[in-house]
């Protein structure tokens, strides 16, 4: 009997906690969206690791905010304790591409070497620093270039 009242309060705990960030996401995107038009389609609304500080996601956009959405932070956030950029690490997980869902088969190919190393390259014709790369790209072996 104990144990089940203790599981219950555990859960009615949980459900509350949950009904508040709701709460708390929604009262953010709603101060935000009347201040600054632009936020009127945030993507997502997150707590941080920093107490009283929410990520605000708008596309691949990051800012950050207070619980009342009354200020805007756009930078990077730092743990310095764990010397890490947050911002960064958050970034890279939200622009990460997993290669095995590329057309590759839309590609063309380029194997020198053993082609043990893959490659996908998405360059412009027109572009000076495109064509250098190209260039150094002749020196790189065992390599799979999808172009």
């Amino acid at each position: 009997m104990k144990k089940s009242l203790t599981t219950l309060l555990a859960g009615a705990a949980l459900a509350l906690l949950a009904l508040n960030a709701t709460a708390q996401e929604a009262a953010i995107r709603k101060a935000l969206a009347d201040s600054i038009p632009q936020f009127a389609k945030i993507d997502e609304v997150r707590p941080t690791p920093m107490p009283g500080l929410y990520e605000v996601r708008v596309g691949t956009d990051l800012f950050y905010t207070d619980a009342k959405g009354q200020y805007l932070i756009q930078g990077e956030l730092m743990d310095t304790k764990a010397r890490r950029n947050l911002t960064e690490e958050r970034m890279t997980k939200l622009t990460a591409i997993n290669f095995s869902e590329l057309p590759l088969k839309d590609a063309f190919t380029i194997v020198r070497g053993d082609g043990s190393r893959k490659l996908a390259v998405f360059e412009d014709p027109n572009c000076g620093y495109c064509k250098r790369f190209e260039r150094d790209m002749q020196k790189v072996d065992n390599v799979t270039v999808y172009l």
